[in-house]
């Protein structure tokens, strides 16, 4: 498993991408249940053993090329929010070890499912914006890697307003 982390998650998290400290609060079990049925693969993407659709696009739903491809609807499907799953007063930074630690337990849940090929477990956390009237935000996805189908850039040090960390793996 390769760990990338721009320098924001760095500092949240205390060090680098080889200080990768338990979390103080566990990963709350609602959400650590989000990975237990695994997952399986319909017309090429990704998604929960429990997706009930023999198809994904259709005529009303047209594939199109890095902007509603095989990549992109796996973001938005497996994107989960965090602070959902927790209490308001949980710093930033103990969300971000959250955010990690959940992504062990996909990447186990990936391994353990009937899918094969490279993935991506992207955490992004976010600082609270009052203006907005929006606290910590912290979110987990992944995708499976594909050539020509961009989610990230591969400059982490690019995203300026958050925080990112990429855990990136291997399934035969």
């Amino acid at each position: 498993m390769t760990v990338r982390m721009n320098r924001q998650m760095m500092a949240l998290l205390g060090g680098g991408p080889d200080v990768l400290e338990p979390n103080a609060a566990l990963v709350p079990d609602s959400l650590a249940n989000e990975t237990s049925e695994g997952f399986k693969e319909v017309d090429g993407c990704v998604v929960p053993r429990s997706f009930e659709a023999a198809s994904i696009w259709s005529e009303t739903r047209p594939r199109s090329n890095n902007m509603d491809d095989e990549t992109g609807f796996e973001c938005r499907l497996s994107k989960v929010h965090l602070d959902a799953f927790v209490d308001a007063e949980v710093p930033l930074s103990e969300l971000a070890r959250i955010g990690c630690a959940y992504a062990m337990y996909l990447r186990q849940a990936l391994l353990g499912s009937h899918v094969s090929g490279d993935f991506r477990i992207i955490v992004s956390a976010q600082m609270p914006d009052p203006g907005l009237q929006v606290g910590n935000v912290c979110t987990v996805r992944f995708h499976k890697v594909r050539p020509g189908q961009t989610w990230l850039d591969d400059d982490l040090e690019a995203y300026k307003e958050e925080a990112i960390g990429v855990f990136e793996f291997h399934k035969a």
